[in-house]
């Protein structure tokens, strides 16, 4: 084991390692294996694994995002000891993949959502007879067929003689289905939410079940009363309904309040209690739709009642935002967003769940606090609320609303120095997430706006461990969807900055998309048009973005002869010389044009073209001049860089052949020129960005 431990852990992808945040020596190796997997290049395992370790491996697949149809079968084929899979948010697999489970003796299985693709009915009887073996069908305890399709012989899973949990949340069942649950004497826990059941009469004495979730369950027939009062072995009980806003609910059926109900049931009998009830979720529930005081009262009465509760959730209820005392001595933890405590903690607790809708709420809560009292958050209170919004908003990235509240959470997370309370590995991780919601919204603007707001700050940037590939193609991908300004000001700010940071093989693949070059070509028209032509604020903006596109095309062309050449085929030569023209009197500028034009001059066509067009070698040379004596406030010598770049490039046209004929400056003219400027450099105090040493002839 500890041999695998050393060969498995060798060359730990790093982007996996910081995604999956192994806790321990055992997670780091199922990680290392999951990745081999993904990779198709497992060495053989010569002795069975034990099912932990097995179960590590599948977790971590799924996080990873591999546990798919070719990673299913790599599974299979190692032959693991497996006992624990979810398939849940995997996608969809047909059934000569899904017959594959039937190789593993499991005891909790989880298929959500998960298939079979080749059938839009999930037939019971036949994935029992394709994908389960018999000693699973003795052996499981956790059982979720969750999802939207319909579902048939549903009365088959008492097949399942030790089932313990049962998920069929989503599923458009109705109480019929539900009889099912008679015959699993073991069964503790059982989820109907979103089904189609209106009647729970069926669950009438089942003294065993611990928890029920009945998340936005709508129930118009039957003794919910009695039912409830029978159920007196509860733990965990949802009645949560799928509202942010009470108020807002506006269904036209007639159907039982839960709450009520449950109230009912106390003031019916002063003795009646569900004595093992510890938690209960009343989000989303008007609580009489009576005002404050009155939900209190009810809320008051189920804590007073019931000894055990120590957990209630009145999120999206009168009492979501309002301070409540708890009536009794014991601890109790009230989900609410009265509080930035309050606010985080109703976030921990619904971020890793399928309620999008009170994970969206919380965290618009949890922005607000920190957009109004960003200062009153403790190192420790910042360190959660960017896990637990990181986390929420991976777990629900399909969902708009989370994704928006959430990369707002994360700008004020990280704006400006208060990124500087953040780990190196919770910074890592609001990257990812802003780049996932980039990716997934690409046409979002106030999404793309909130992503790149978060991202475009200098601390973050310099930040080792980051994805500058990753970072740099989905601004660029970015940058070519979206027509906004802001967004286009921020993205190639963003590009500028990390593309020298990347890879030279990782900055080679991104200027081989001739869509970014030709884009960045269309932004230097574009902008210098704007500045030529407008004043105050637009030009500044023009101004602004004209510099970060020269700084980004001067990394995505330097050792990119194609690139160099598609820059020159969309006009990008003759708008860099306009561009020195116009900017005579910026170095900066001029320096950043010069350093695409000295990558551009390395391709012999291209610096041919040049070489022919006597305009453009005069300008080379004016840019050979200037004060040499002056430096900036950080000691840099502009003029002296701009010398030298231009140098660059003339040196480039001197090693052509064949001089143009007729030329206003012969070779001899131009190489003394070059000879003559840099016999005036003078020792720099800084050193100086360079790529090429100049060659005079």
């Amino acid at each position: 084991m500890l041999y695998l431990l050393s060969v498995f852990l060798s060359e730990m992808p790093v982007d996996a390692y910081a995604e999956c945040s192994p806790k321990s020596l055992l997670e780091a190796s199922a990680l290392r294996i999951a990745c081999l997997i993904g990779d198709d290049r497992v060495p053989p395992i010569g002795s069975p694994l034990p099912a932990h370790f097995g179960n590590l491996i599948v977790d971590a697949m799924r996080q990873l995002n591999i546990l798919d149809e070719k990673g299913l079968k790599r599974l299979a084929d190692l032959k693991l000891n497996i006992t624990k899979i979810d398939l849940a948010q995997c996608g969809h697999f047909p059934y000569v993949v899904l017959s594959r489970l039937a190789q593993f003796d499991l005891e909790s299985l989880s298929i959500s959502d998960a298939g079979p693709s080749d059938s839009s009915t999930f037939d019971i009887g036949e994935f029992i007879r394709e994908c389960v073996n018999d000693a699973t069908l003795k052996c499981l305890r956790y059982l979720n067929v969750g999802g939207h399709d319909k579902m048939t012989n549903v009365a088959r899973i008492a097949q399942f003689s030790s089932l313990e949990s049962l998920s069929l949340a989503g599923r458009p069942v109705c109480q019929t289905s539900l009889k099912v649950v008679r015959d699993l004497p073991n069964l503790k826990l059982l989820d109907i939410s979103n089904t189609l059941v209106a009647d729970i009469s069926v669950l009438n004495e089942l003294t065993n079940l611990e928890a029920l979730l009945m998340h936005n369950l709508r129930i118009r027939s039957g003794c919910v009363t009695e039912t409830l009062r029978s159920l007196s072995g509860l733990r965990v009980l949802d009645i949560s309904k799928e509202v942010t806003d009470y108020g807002t609910d506006s269904s036209q059926e007639a159907c039982v309040d839960l709450p009520l109900a449950m109230v009912q049931v106390l003031r019916d009998d002063p003795m009646a209690c569900w004595p093992y009830l510890k938690s209960i979720d009343l989000a989303g529930n008007s609580l009489a739709n009576m005002g404050v005081d009155r939900a209190a009262d009810i809320v008051s009465l189920l804590l007073e009642r019931n000894p055990r509760l120590e957990r209630v959730s009145v999120l999206a209820t009168p009492l979501d935002g309002h301070s409540y005392v708890v009536p009794v001595e014991r601890d109790v933890k009230i989900i609410n967003c009265a509080t930035r405590t309050q606010a985080v903690m109703a976030l921990s607790d619904y971020w890793n769940t399928d309620r999008d809708a009170f994970t969206a709420h919380a965290l618009h809560c949890v922005y607000y606090m920190l957009q109004s009292s960003y200062d009153d958050f403790s190192d420790s209170e910042v360190a959660e609320c960017a896990a637990v919004v990181c986390a929420a908003l991976r777990k629900h990235l399909h969902n708009l609303g989370v994704q928006m509240a959430g990369s707002a959470c994360l700008y004020h997370l990280c704006k400006l120095k208060r990124i500087s309370r953040l780990s190196i590995s919770a910074v890592r991780k609001c990257v990812d997430r802003c780049l996932d919601a980039a990716e997934t919204y690409p046409e979002t603007t106030q999404l793309q706006k909130n992503v790149w707001l978060t991202i475009c700050n200098d601390y973050l940037l310099q930040l080792s461990g980051i994805n500058f590939y990753r970072t740099c193609k989905v601004a660029l991908e970015s940058m070519l969807i979206n027509s906004d300004a802001g967004v286009s000001r921020m993205t190639i700010a963003i590009v500028s900055i990390v593309a020298p940071k990347m890879r030279s093989q990782d900055a080679r693949m991104l200027a081989s998309d001739v869509r970014y070059v030709k884009h960045l070509v269309h932004l230097l028209e574009q902008n210098l048009s704007h500045f030529r032509n407008s004043n105050g604020v637009r030009a500044e903006n023009s101004l602004y973005t004209l510099k970060f596109t020269l700084s980004a095309l001067w990394n995505l062309t330097d050792d990119c002869p194609a690139t160099c050449v598609v820059f020159a085929q969309e006009n990008g030569i003759a708008v860099s010389f306009d561009i020195l023209r116009l900017f005579e009197n910026h170095n900066n500028i001029q320096t950043k044009v010069l350093g695409i034009l000295n990558n551009v001059a390395e391709v012999y066509e291209q610096k041919l073209l040049m070489l022919r067009n006597s305009q453009y070698l005069e300008a080379l040379c004016e840019c050979l001049d200037g004060d040499f004596t002056r430096a900036d406030a950080t000691g840099r010598n502009r003029a002296v860089e701009r010398s030298y770049f231009a140098a660059g490039v003339l040196a480039n046209m001197l090693l052509c052949e064949q001089w143009p004929q007729g030329s206003r400056l012969s070779r001899e003219d131009v190489n003394e020129r070059m000879v003559k400027s840099i016999r005036l450099w003078p020792m720099l105090p800084v050193p100086m960005v360079s790529y090429r040493c100049v060659l005079c002839v």
